[in-house]
């Protein structure tokens, strides 16, 4: 890892990756009761001083803010699902669904922040941990590496 995130695939049949619900942005916008699940995982941190958001909904699923002091971390939940993009169903209905999980510390808009400053590696490895826990202690998800680094 290099301390400024990470991204694992994983496969499950625990969350939603079929119905197209009304309130989603683009039919692909699955995850949010997986986002939901995360949160609730993720809320021990709150004891060292971090904060962690609703679940977002954005056009390529869903994410969640944790936050402490200046330091910014954005965990980001996607559909891999073929077929997501249109909203049609997996053909096999045995099939497990795919997603990308990825944590990323966000430094805005400010090139001098993220030249200098805001950095806050513990911070996102310490988050990066809690969410591979969350994951690798779910028996009925299976997490594979990605394209990312990995803790």
């Amino acid at each position: 890892m290099t301390g400024f995130g990470f991204a694992v695939n994983v496969q499950t049949r625990r969350f939603n990756f079929t119905e197209v619900k009304p309130h989603f942005i683009n039919p692909c916008c699955f995850g949010e009761d997986f986002a939901a699940w995360l949160a609730a995982e993720l809320a021990p941190l709150g004891a060292d001083g971090f904060v962690i958001s609703q679940p977002i909904q954005e056009d390529y699923g869903w994410g969640i803010w944790v936050t402490r002091a200046k330091t910014r971390i954005w965990i980001a939940l996607s559909s891999l699902q073929e077929g997501a993009e249109s909203g049609e169903p997996p053909v096999d209905p045995s099939a497990e669904g795919e997603w990308i999980v990825s944590v990323e510390q966000d430094h805005g808009l400010n090139p001098l922040r993220r030249l200098f400053g805001g950095h806050d590696v513990a911070a996102t490895e310490q988050v990066t941990k809690a969410v591979r826990a969350a994951l690798d202690g779910a028996s009925d998800i299976t997490v594979q590496p990605s394209g990312g680094s990995e803790p």
